[in-house]
């Protein structure tokens, strides 16, 4: 596999690797919820990024939103479920960030959801 491979349709873009804002909740130490209401600030296709050293990383993609109309990324974390409001995604390690910004590249702007969503 490369290192840096694209995978794509109509609904999502897959970058593999080998290697508290109003908006932002937390129900408990490590888990942040996106409001699926905010979400529809965010294009339709999301970017999954394959980051990690060990062989299961491949199933745990992390969740990348692009916003509408801006070069802006908002790095929701690694999808674990969704509630009635919220789409549930666990944080990401000091390590991961970092692959994550590799991965996107430093020319654009990288928000992570443990940051918080500033309100619009």
């Amino acid at each position: 596999m490369d290192e840096f491979s694209s995978v794509g349709g109509p609904a999502a873009n897959v970058l593999r690797t080998s290697d508290s804002g109003s908006h932002m909740k937390t129900g408990d130490s490590q888990l942040l919820l996106l409001k699926i209401e905010d979400r529809k600030k965010f294009e339709e296709m999301i970017t999954y990024v394959y980051a990690g050293s060990d062989a299961a990383a491949v199933h745990k993609p992390i969740s990348v939103y692009k916003e509408r109309n801006a070069n802006v990324f908002l790095v929701a974390g690694r999808y674990v479920g969704v509630s009635d409001t919220d789409l549930k995604y666990n944080r990401l390690s000091e390590e991961e960030r970092k692959l994550v910004v590799e991965k996107l590249g430093t020319s654009t702007s990288i928000k992570f959801l443990s940051d918080g969503i500033p309100s619009a």
